[in-house]
């Protein structure tokens, strides 16, 4: 009996795995259901402050701020990489490899040089006395002459968790002058 509870727990794991990693690729979320894992809300209604948590924790993840605007509280910022060496077939690229805890990946077509990106855009608005972040992720990939070879929303919760509660701390640190 026990012999067979082990490869159905195994089996089991590796479908939640499955699943998780096809959220990309699958039936899109529901619109308010995306937002309400992209956006957390913070006890300070200094905007400022998250702004600067935001700045500080996207690149801790390796991102390169492209765009910030304290007025809008706006922030948009990068990951890019290059593969290495053209591959046949398909591969696993890790889109957020810069971000190797959140292990979500995509198959994607190969056989030329491939420039992925993911970009984060940050919306950090004051609602009374609390500050809401919202951010988006859409991953990017592109040839070597630049033709856009596919642009995707990152609906993967997991991705935005992990980002998220790096902002939780990053806003303690911040409140705490640390």
């Amino acid at each position: 009996m026990k012999r067979l509870l082990v490869p159905a727990a195994l089996a089991a794991s590796l479908a939640g795995c499955a699943t998780a990693n096809e959220s990309g690729a699958g039936l899109p979320r529901a619109p308010l259901e995306l937002r309400q894992s992209q956006s957390r809300s913070f006890e300070t209604a200094d905007t400022r402050l998250v702004l600067k948590a935001v700045l500080n924790v996207l690149q801790d993840q390796g991102f390169v701020i492209r765009h910030a605007d304290a007025e809008l509280g706006l922030v948009t910022a990068v990951v890019e990489w290059r593969s290495r060496q053209p591959n046949q077939g398909l591969r696993v690229v890790k889109w957020l490899a810069a971000l190797p805890t959140y292990g979500a990946s995509l198959l994607l077509p190969t056989g030329k040089t491939e420039y992925s990106a993911i970009e984060a855009n940050v919306n950090v608005t004051r609602e009374a006395e609390r500050t809401r972040v919202r951010i988006s992720l859409v991953s990017k990939v592109t040839a070597k002459d630049g033709e856009v070879q596919s642009v995707r929303p990152v609906d993967d919760p997991l991705s935005y968790q992990k980002l998220l509660a790096g902002l939780d701390k990053a806003v303690f640190l911040e409140k705490e002058a640390l």
